[in-house]
């Protein structure tokens, strides 16, 4: 199993739940005020700050995607229907 280091966990790349929990604390850190967080992740390193908090709010959402895929989730967000009765 492939390991990585987000921020100050190490997790298992093939476990979506440790990943993207460790992402989550990731972006919580970034939003309290701190100033930059690293990701290495084979063998390459990137660096979040606040300027790039979209781009990891989408690497925390494919996390999860592959969390619900994992647990047998909805793969998309249920809508409501809207209906309008005219008289």
């Amino acid at each position: 199993m492939t390991t990585m280091k987000v921020g100050q966990d190490i997790v298992q790349m093939d476990d979506p739940f440790a990943m993207a929990a460790a992402l989550q604390k990731v972006r919580i850190r970034l939003s309290a005020g701190q100033l930059r967080e690293t990701v290495r992740m084979d063998g390459e390193e990137v660096t979040f700050q606040r300027a790039r908090l979209d781009d990891l709010k989408a690497l925390i959402a494919e996390y999860e995607g592959k969390c619900r895929r994992k647990t047998g989730g909805a793969s998309r967000t249920r809508y409501a229907k809207r209906f309008r009765f005219t008289g």
